[in-house]
């Protein structure tokens, strides 16, 4: 597993829970918020877009790339993250340009077409 290389403008990372965890989740939802100013998306308890596991959003760029990666590996107590890159190509974001924090989950990219 290769740690996240900051080498994109922008990125997105999803932070997966399921039931069980989702009160921890959310808690860390809101501290990613109130510590590091980041914009975090909803609070999906249903899947959504190519992500097979409950998830939320954490949005940040190259500045503050850095600090979000060190803050989400320390806070996420075993969870797996999903770390991107934001392009314009939603596949090669997802394939390409992706690392993780913990063990990978599997991503539906049927909603993605290659170019």
């Amino acid at each position: 597993m290769t740690f996240p290389i900051n080498q994109h403008q922008n990125y997105h990372a999803h932070f997966y829970f399921d039931q069980s965890s989702s009160d921890y989740a959310a808690k860390i939802r809101e501290e990613i918020h109130q510590t590091l100013g980041l914009f975090v998306g909803r609070f999906n308890q249903r899947l959504v877009g190519p992500h097979t596991q409950w998830s939320f959003e954490i949005d940040f760029d190259r500045e503050q790339f850095d600090k979000a990666i060190d803050w989400l590996d320390n806070a996420r107590q075993g969870h797996s993250v999903l770390v991107h890159a934001v392009t314009e190509d939603d596949y090669r974001d997802h394939t390409e340009y992706v690392y993780w924090l913990g063990e990978p989950i599997a991503l539906d990219l049927t909603l993605f077409s290659v170019d």
